[in-house]
């Protein structure tokens, strides 16, 4: 039988599916130091940052249960380095930083974050193929190699190893982290806001209004709430993904682009772009061009069965980079939004930048990359 729905909170503990619904937090005349509007991975790891850093009283809000966006439905993975390909220097510094703060956490967090560690192996029809330089965290692979790591594909191929990436499940890692937040409220959505000057006086919600220090918007899209003069522009990408049924075929990790090993010898694929495509409904049509994906790279896959298939809206921007700024013309707030496909990998580290913003009062110096304003 198929699960239309994602894995990740099948795998988890029932205490863990009860930290994704907490609701302990007292709204009435609300006064936190720091409000967390948004309990994404984003939301939950800022949230997490601030307490940590001792911020004063940080409450969290949140529409649905925590992680039930875009954060539900991601895959997980936490491999920067591949986008020394495609990125800006300065964000893949960002995501080579997230990595490792993802590191910490697995360290710090009591019980850990369930950061699972494992290398990634990009299949490529030549030598070169993914760029034309190597640098140095690359190992290209002859074909022979790459048989020996993944053998029985459909045709030979060279390919570039990189060691030491990662994967979270992403609501395991959002849970892990609650736990340990002093007061979050599910079930609560902000509507809007209160300026006295150029500061955030109130934040009007579904359970009563609350009276911040600071605010820190993390909603995967910016934030669109009434008297809150924003407007940055974006959109959402839907992405199906799969986890096929057990299966004999063993993966060295993630191989891309085939799919990625994951628990019980079963395997994670999918991460498609289905631009234009608004249903939230699963497409039978997409989930059978990633099954026969697979199967043409590896034939052993062909008739591989499907245990669970989902989708999920990505957030982005028009330039395919996150913001990472103060709200413009506010002085006590801040916003992250737009990560795309890099939510999971760079929360931790946007956290991180945050907390430091918020607590020093001074942007880092990499802050232009980030910047709300560069749309004009």
């Amino acid at each position: 039988m198929t699960v239309t729905g994602s894995i990740w909170r099948d795998q988890l503990s029932t205490a863990e599916r009860a930290t994704l619904a907490r609701a302990d937090a007292d709204l009435a005349r609300a006064t936190p130091d720091v409000l967390v509007v948004g309990g994404g991975i984003a939301g939950v790891c800022i949230a997490a940052a601030c307490h940590q850093a001792g911020l004063g009283s940080v409450l969290l809000i949140e529409t649905g249960q925590l992680g039930a966006g875009a954060t539900g439905g991601a895959t997980g993975l936490l491999v920067p380095e591949p986008h020394q390909w495609s990125d800006p220097e300065p964000f893949v510094d960002l995501e080579r930083a997230g990595l490792e703060r993802w590191r910490e956490l697995e360290a710090s967090v009591p019980g850990g974050v369930g950061l699972v560690e494992l290398d990634w192996i990009g299949l490529a029809p030549h030598e070169g193929g993914y760029a034309a330089h190597q640098p140095r965290e690359v190992e290209w692979l002859n074909p022979g190699q790459v048989e020996e790591l993944v053998p029985g594909l459909a045709r030979p191929m060279e390919g570039a190893l990189i060691r030491r990436q990662g994967r979270v499940n992403p609501l395991r890692a959002v849970a892990r982290l609650a736990a340990g937040l002093p007061a979050v409220a599910t079930g609560v959505a902000a509507t809007h806001v209160e300026l006295d000057g150029d500061r955030i006086a109130a934040v009007g919600t579904s359970a009563g209004e609350v009276s911040p220090g600071a605010v820190v918007f993390a909603t995967g899209r910016p934030p669109v709430l009434d008297g809150l003069p924003l407007h940055i522009p974006s959109d959402r990408v839907k992405g199906h993904l799969l986890v096929t049924e057990k299966t004999d075929v063993t993966l060295p990790g993630i191989v891309a682009p085939l799919a990625t090993q994951i628990e019980n010898s079963q395997l994670l694929a999918g991460g498609t772009f289905d631009l234009g495509d608004e249903s939230p409904s699963v497409r039978p049509d997409v989930i059978d061009s990633i099954t026969a994906g697979l199967a043409a790279v590896l034939p052993s896959l062909a008739g591989v069965g499907v245990a669970y298939q989902w989708c999920c809206f990505r957030p982005r921007h028009p330039d395919r980079r996150p913001v990472i700024d103060k709200v413009p013309g506010i002085a006590n707030a801040w916003l992250t939004s737009g990560h795309f496909r890099t939510g999971i990998l760079n929360a931790p580290v946007t956290a991180a930048v945050l907390t430091q913003w918020i607590s020093a009062g001074n942007p880092p110096v990499e802050a232009g990359s980030w910047s709300a304003t560069r749309f004009g």
